[in-house]
């Protein structure tokens, strides 16, 4: 029998729907989240393990099928990057709703929920937050099952400061300002059923094109304000490779909507978020009267790739 490696997770307990509230701080990069988890025990067990990495944890219970309610205690393993939660008795095999409420920070290092600035046209520096998980960094904005096998669905809310844009991997459910504090309820529906990998949110001052339909799904390019003259282009060669492929293959793009979002601090080409694509400026945003062919064709392979 193969010796269970310890920086994989064990299988007795699995996620099924994460419910995710967080509300980043941009003045001080920082963010606090709360987060429901319907989970699966397969096996009974004292303790869920989890990755979790640079997260302080501030409660932690876990909601049986009866309505009862069990207080658990995390102990964490830097080294793993893992959070062991440990309960008072077994817990039985079925569904469980585990919360949690923690805090991170909003790092510079361009991974997992990630700080960044920029200058505006007038040369004042504007924030912003973006995310990056692909690999393995979903951890550092929230505990997760973060292995690619682990799938399941996402529901996201983000609570910002009125003035910015909050985007995530589905369609905005609803957008609610919350009186008296400055900041604004965004609320997405679920997403479908993925690994972490591919969760994304995006806040910060963003501009969008004016959707345009693919299938059922609006396609729209976000970038900071005064440069949405220049994704028309990105707009275009998106609206095509989506149709080309929804034939090639045969199957319609399964999203509720696909934005494309240049971010001015990024450290890939590309990021395959579901929904919520993010780009390098450079491979996205382009004035095609003045660019050259090589410019025109960087962007047009990224945004098709």
């Amino acid at each position: 029998m193969p010796t269970q490696k310890p920086y994989r997770l064990p299988t007795t307990v699995t996620p099924e729907r994460y419910e995710i509230r967080l509300t980043p701080d941009l003045s001080n990069w920082t963010f606090v989240g709360e987060q429901k988890v319907l989970i699966r025990v397969l096996e009974p067990v004292r303790e869920i393990v989890f990755n979790a990495a640079e997260l302080e944890f501030h409660t932690v219970s876990l909601k049986l099928p009866g309505g009862e309610r069990l207080p658990g205690s995390a102990r964490f393993d830097s080294d793993n990057e893992q959070a062991t939660l440990d309960f008072p008795e077994t817990l039985p095999t079925g569904l469980g709703e585990l919360q949690i409420s923690f805090s991170g920070i909003l790092n510079d290092k361009l991974h997992g929920f990630y700080r960044s600035t920029y200058k505006d046209a007038k040369g004042r520096e504007k924030p912003l937050a973006s995310t990056q998980f692909e690999s393995t960094d979903a951890r550092r904005a929230f505990p997760c099952w973060d292995e690619p096998a682990f799938k399941a669905v996402y529901q996201v809310t983000l609570v910002v400061d009125e003035k910015l844009t909050a985007i995530s991997n589905a369609r905005v459910v609803r957008e609610t300002v919350l009186p008296g504090t400055g900041k604004k309820e965004v609320v997405f529906a679920d997403s479908m059923k993925m690994s972490t990998y591919l969760v994304a949110f995006i806040v910060g001052e963003f501009e969008a094109t004016d959707p345009v339909m693919v299938g059922q799904a609006p396609l729209r390019v976000w970038a900071v304000p005064g440069k949405k003259h220049l994704a028309n282009f990105a707009l275009d060669i998106g609206k095509a490779s989506l149709e080309h492929f929804s034939r090639y293959y045969g199957i319609p793009y399964p999203g509720d909507k696909l934005d494309l979002i240049a971010i001015p601090d990024f450290a890939s080409g590309a990021m395959e978020n579901l929904g919520a694509i993010t780009f390098r400026e450079t491979a996205l945003l382009v004035d095609a009267k003045k660019a050259t062919r090589a410019e025109l064709e960087r962007v047009a392979d990224v945004v098709s790739h």
